[in-house]
């Protein structure tokens, strides 16, 4: 609700929000059609990071220990605004799970404590390996469920990691304080950490102990890039969409304001 004496800049309710809506809603229809031509192949960015992987793998291999992956100690949310980060980390599992097959390294799934998400994790799993043609390097016991809490989660992810060694530890997810000391340790043991999440207030503890990062929503498009998957990749361009409609109502604004009109009175239109 609005204090006596705030002026809101920008209204809720506004011409501005339609135009959006149907810029976005066009930009959905138009790369919808465009899923259907199997030769389209939008271009996307490549993240050094996801070369980084296959490195990892293979240092995996050489040192005869095995990869981890880790999806953040809450990273199973199901209902809530970060989904989107679980799914994210899915389509990194299963990309993990065919270089494992690939390479023939050991695979650890560190599970988060939802407990609903396990059968999509293990599913994701099991079907990775089989696709690859590998159906029996699925262990169910390398599925590791540590029960409810971050700590509790914590602990037995370093504990792992301390007794059966680390090659590549990939956290990709929804991550809290739980990273830092995880990461912390996934080096300590001389692993190669891979990592990202999409949530801001924890990018620093990933920029700071990963050798090789997704920063913020680079987790969204290299996910996209390694399933594949048409609604994915025309997701993250109806996105860009959105940002540069953004970016030239701000250039935009602040032209007009140079000249010495009233932004805020237009922008409450």
């Amino acid at each position: 609700m609005q204090q006596s004496g705030e002026i809101a800049v920008i209204k809720t309710g506004t011409y501005l929000d339609i135009l959006l809506m149907i810029i976005l809603v066009a930009a959905t229809y138009y790369y919808y059609e465009k899923t259907k031509d199997p030769n389209w192949k939008p271009f996307i960015r490549h993240i050094p990071a996801l070369d980084a992987i296959s490195e990892g793998v293979g240092k995996s291999v050489e040192e005869d220990k095995p990869v981890h992956f880790a999806m953040g100690a809450s990273g199973g949310q199901l209902y809530s605004n970060l989904v989107s980060m679980t799914l994210t980390a899915l389509a990194f599992l299963r990309h993990i799970t065919g270089l494992c097959a690939e390479y023939g390294a050991r695979l650890i799934v560190h599970m988060p404590y939802q407990t609903e998400s396990i059968p999509i994790i293990e599913g994701t799993a099991r079907e990775g390996f089989a696709f690859a043609g590998k159906p029996e390097m699925y262990r169910r016991d390398d599925m590791r469920y540590y029960g409810r809490g971050a700590l509790t989660w914590t602990q037995g992810v370093t504990a792992s990691y301390a007794e059966e060694g680390v090659g590549l530890n990939l956290s990709i997810g929804i991550f809290y304080s739980d990273c830092p000391i995880s990461l912390e340790m996934a080096h300590i043991m001389g692993g190669m950490n891979v990592g990202g999440t999409g949530r801001w207030i924890m990018a620093y503890a990933f920029a700071m102990m990963c050798d090789y990062v997704f920063l913020g929503e680079e987790i969204y498009a290299a996910a996209a890039q390694v399933s594949e998957d048409p609604a994915m990749l025309s997701g993250i361009l109806i996105e860009e969409v959105g940002k540069f409609f953004v970016y030239i109502l701000l250039i935009v604004g602040t032209l007009l304001a140079a000249v010495g009109l009233d932004v805020a009175s237009l922008l409450s239109l």
